[in-house]
């Protein structure tokens, strides 16, 4: 996907805010505020993409400040609040009818997508996003995905945000139960509130899922360019993905899909609402068939 016009504002909004988190001296915040002005300068142009925008731009944050993980603290509590909240989810999902338990597990986790900090317009209250449930589905292809599930498909599940990871479990565990063998993919390393694998200990998720790798770099969304030849086999060599969160729509929608992929996401905002053709604030579970893209 590519920019929109406000994705010049979001990033620059954001960028200002990790640049307080990351530093209190006011030289230094002035120095990154002009490495990222240039950043943006240069870059933000018809064919950028935003999640890749916005690694560069937390690199940039990173080397000027010296700060490599400003969501440290805000990962944790949001871990801490999922995993308060996750024995009630669950226990909603397990009673559900057979054929609805995979689609409220991933309503669950779309509603979890709210935990992105510092993105205009975006409440990132988890209790409040959980009293939305009854809004379901915008774009709702759970059973499509729940078709291309058998016994032995080799799933490749993309997490995105700490906190949310959380209720991914509930997805996964479902998956898993119906026959996939799941594997999760993390951050390879700090980038935003992304969940690292930190995170994936944290709440469950290595017990959860079949195994729990890295996208081996530390990039918003899976920035194939930069992946290492290991995580690239696993990627061409899955049956089905599931992604969640709009850095990975970002970012994979740019290539054509080595098989189907699910795209769960809230649309947060305009631009990734318009691509996916949305209202904005609707939870999206949007599959794609092979050789997709925008």
């Amino acid at each position: 996907m590519k920019v929109g016009s406000r994705c010049g504002y979001c990033l620059l909004h954001r960028g200002y805010n990790m640049i307080k988190m990351s530093t209190e001296d006011e030289e230094t915040r002035r120095k990154a505020m002009e490495e990222l002005l240039r950043l943006l300068g240069d870059q933000f142009g018809p064919d950028a993409v935003p999640s890749i925008l916005g690694t560069v731009r937390g690199r940039v944050i990173a080397r000027v400040t010296g700060c490599e993980d400003p969501y440290k603290e805000l990962k944790k509590e949001a871990n801490k609040h999922a995993l308060e909240l996750l024995p009630g989810l669950r226990k909603h999902v397990s009673e559900q009818p057979e054929a609805e338990r995979l689609r409220a597990a991933c309503l669950i986790s779309c509603l979890g997508n709210v935990v992105d900090y510092d993105v205009p317009g975006n409440d990132s209250d988890m209790d409040a996003a959980m009293g939305l449930i009854d809004q379901g589905f915008y774009v709702d292809d759970t059973d499509e995905l729940k078709k291309r599930i058998e016994k032995g498909t080799r799933l490749l599940f993309f997490t995105d945000n700490a906190g949310e990871i959380a209720f991914d479990t509930l997805v996964v565990e479902e998956l898993r139960r119906l026959g996939a063998h799941v594997t999760v993919a993390v951050k390879g390393g700090p980038i935003l509130n992304d969940a690292i694998m930190r995170d994936a200990e944290e709440v469950g998720m290595t017990e959860a899922a079949d195994e729990v790798i890295t996208t081996g770099t530390a990039a918003m969304g899976v920035w194939l360019d930069e992946s290492p030849d290991w995580f690239l086999d696993r990627f061409y060599s899955a049956d089905v993905i599931v992604a969640k969160g709009m850095a990975n729509w970002e970012t994979l929608s740019e290539t054509p899909a080595p098989c189907p992929i699910m795209y769960i996401f809230r649309t947060k905002c305009e631009p990734v609402a318009r691509a996916v053709g949305a209202p904005e604030r609707q939870n999206i579970a949007f599959l794609v068939e092979k050789g997709w893209k925008l």
